[in-house]
């Protein structure tokens, strides 16, 4: 294994997306016009580690590639430091497009991963990996696979005295899978205009407008925003008692 090759992937794709094209192509559009504008957006950020004494401009560290309904993130090598800044953007990009009323789900990955963007070329374990946790993942978060988990650990990220990286028992396809995950709903608790415990119906009200009723969509859709309310409240629990 060629270390040169050895990076942080992240894939991210929006939940419900083919639901949307088949009821609705210009709303499809619209969605992945906005969570193109969030990528976009934050991509720009710079972003200063006190501990370290050091600037990072995310478009420098960070690349980027779209297709379809999903976004590709992927660094340019393996240090601390890029991982720290792969896990800040993966939460504001969640954050910003559940703002935008964009449901997402974000696996991330380390390992191989080769690229050739003039020749639009991407491929390698790492990219697979992320895609399997992110995919099979049934809610609106962010979920470790096994290669980054030792990585993401280590760096003890916090926000307050919440821990950034928790272990979470994830309900995925066909059953569920003990593994870490991302502890985005400590990130933005100050965003939240409604006291916990939210409701399921006042986390979807958002996304309503594209995806109907919530009573009208599929149990198994249906689940995935149940899953990840209960993800939000307990996690914004612990985080009031840290």
């Amino acid at each position: 294994m060629a270390h040169d090759h050895l990076r942080f992937v992240a894939h991210i794709d929006i939940l419900g997306m083919s639901s949307i094209v088949d009821r609705d192509a210009d709303s499809a559009w619209k969605v992945l016009s906005d969570l193109v504008e969030v990528r976009d957006r934050t991509g720009n950020y710079e972003l200063e580690f006190l501990d370290t004494n050091e600037r990072v401009s995310i478009a420098q560290t960070i690349k980027t590639v779209t297709f379809s309904d999903t976004i590709v993130l992927f660094t340019e090598g393996d240090t601390d430091t890029e991982l720290r800044c792969m896990i800040i953007l993966v939460v504001e990009l969640l954050h910003k497009a559940m703002c935008s009323c964009v449901p997402v789900r974000i696996g991330l990955s380390y390992g191989t991963f080769y690229f050739k963007i003039e020749k639009s070329m991407y491929a390698g374990p790492a990219l697979v990996e992320a895609y399997r946790i992110g995919e099979s993942a049934q809610w609106i978060g962010i979920a470790l696979a096994k290669s980054i988990e030792d990585r993401a650990t280590h760096l003890g990220m916090k926000t307050g005295n919440s821990k950034l990286v928790v272990p979470w028992i994830l309900p995925v396809k066909n059953g569920n899978k003990q593994c870490l995950v991302i502890n985005w709903p400590a990130v933005v608790a100050h965003d939240f205009t409604v006291t916990p415990p939210i409701s399921i119906e006042q986390f979807y009200q958002g996304f309503e407008g594209t995806f109907g009723a919530l009573s009208q969509l599929p149990s198994d859709v249906q689940v995935k925003y149940e899953n990840t309310v209960a993800f939000i409240n307990e996690q914004l629990r612990c985080h009031r008692t840290a």
